[in-house]
């Protein structure tokens, strides 16, 4: 059995929503509380559930950009709960966090094309024709057509097909 790409083990994020003025105790709010789970490879993790229940907190805190209270983050099995910025760079451009709601999360003035291939410049992955041939290659995996990368994401989000992935790189 191989070893899992991404656990969380016990993971809790809290936030602090009031202060400690004139003696008042702290008031914590439990956004995450003791998640636990695994991904092995070839798998994919979908969280579902009512809004504010915590799922972007969740993915926030695997990617490291909110820092976990207590609990484990390890991938390919080193922990990364505490890793700084120059650590998670690199495991970030494996990592994808995908919103529930594309309307909201995908910028209309910007062609598919290039909503897909803003993340893997930003992580300097391949060249702009490089970038464009995988932004086609990842719509043709998902069932869409690689017709549809200089549309803007209004067409593409009402096709009944549209699908998105998690992707990690070996």
């Amino acid at each position: 059995m191989s070893e899992p790409i991404l656990q969380a083990i016990d993971l809790t994020k809290t936030f602090t929503v009031g202060s400690g003025i004139f003696g008042r105790a702290k008031i914590e709010n439990v956004a995450v509380n003791r998640v636990n789970f695994e991904i092995e490879k070839g798998e994919t993790l979908g969280l579902v559930g009512e809004s504010g229940c915590g799922k972007s907190t969740l993915a926030l805190s695997i990617l490291g950009l909110y820092k976990a209270t207590s609990g484990r983050i390890l991938f390919n099995g080193k922990d990364i709960t505490n890793a700084d910025e120059r650590l998670l760079k690199p495991i970030r451009r494996q990592m994808q966090m995908i919103f529930q709601d594309p309307l909201a999360s995908l910028d209309p003035r910007l062609t598919v094309e290039q909503i897909i291939s803003e993340p893997l410049e930003i992580h300097g992955i391949g060249t702009r024709t490089e970038r464009t041939n995988l932004a086609a290659e990842m719509l043709e995996r998902v069932g869409l057509s690689s017709e549809n990368l200089y549309l803007l994401p209004y067409i593409v989000t009402h096709r009944p097909r549209l699908f998105l992935e998690f992707l990690f790189r070996k």
